[in-house]
């Protein structure tokens, strides 16, 4: 097998039971298209405002399940502009995987200094693991905003997103972080589905960022 894929499955069989064993928060029931609309201002200042921070970080945890694997592997994404520097820890010092680069050319690298440079990231990751992963459109998603301008998406009461249909997935925003726990309200429970492909992301921290040498293209 390749060493490279090796090392990444490595993570397809830890910590299982967190997509099976943390208790669905019930999202809010759906807002009439009047109540909708008179929501949009609201929710279009706050797209606007996330848009302009450029540079952020997410801390967190990823569990991943398919119909014949499932595992959790921790998440510390540093972004900067367009430039992801995405750090994937399985538990217990079991193997970590970082992506390097822009949406157009990142390079993986794995716990044991294997390396490759993709046009094509999704496709990449997709190869080694058989997980497909939106690579390109997690940015967006992590931080509650659209990727696709022909996206569909329904609003919560505070005008935030509560499900959105984008690129062919669908997201649940299960619950935010308020205000102070960060600069803008900021999504802390994300279910991330297509086709028998599932995706939960747990936030514990939003840090506050600042374009670091280590971030520069």
């Amino acid at each position: 097998m390749n060493p490279f894929r090796a090392s990444l499955l490595v993570f397809s069989g830890v910590l299982i039971g967190l997509l099976a064993g943390c208790a669905q928060i019930p999202l809010q029931p759906e807002l009439t298209v009047a109540q909708q609309q008179r929501l949009m201002p609201t929710w279009q200042r706050h797209m606007l405002a996330i848009k302009s921070e450029q540079n952020w970080q997410c801390i967190g945890r990823i569990a991943i399940r398919t119909e014949t694997q499932g595992g959790t592997v921790n998440l510390d994404w540093k972004q900067n502009g367009d430039f992801s520097r995405v750090t994937l820890s399985a538990p217990f010092n079991q193997g970590v995987v970082e992506l390097k680069g822009q949406p157009n050319l990142m390079m993986i690298t794995d716990s044991s200094g294997n390396q490759e440079i993709t046009r094509d990231p999704e496709a990449a990751i997709a190869k080694l693991t058989g997980w497909q992963i939106p690579i390109t459109a997690l940015p967006d998603w992590i931080r509650g905003i659209p990727h696709q301008p022909s996206a569909t998406f329904n609003l919560n009461t505070q005008g935030l997103l509560q499900t959105l249909h984008d690129s062919g997935w669908t997201i649940k925003y299960e619950q935010y972080m308020p205000p102070a726990a960060a600069t803008l309200p900021l999504p802390k429970k994300i279910t991330v589905s297509k086709d028998h492909l599932y995706l939960k992301l747990i936030v514990d921290s939003w840090p506050p960022r600042a374009i670091t040498p280590e971030l520069q293209p």
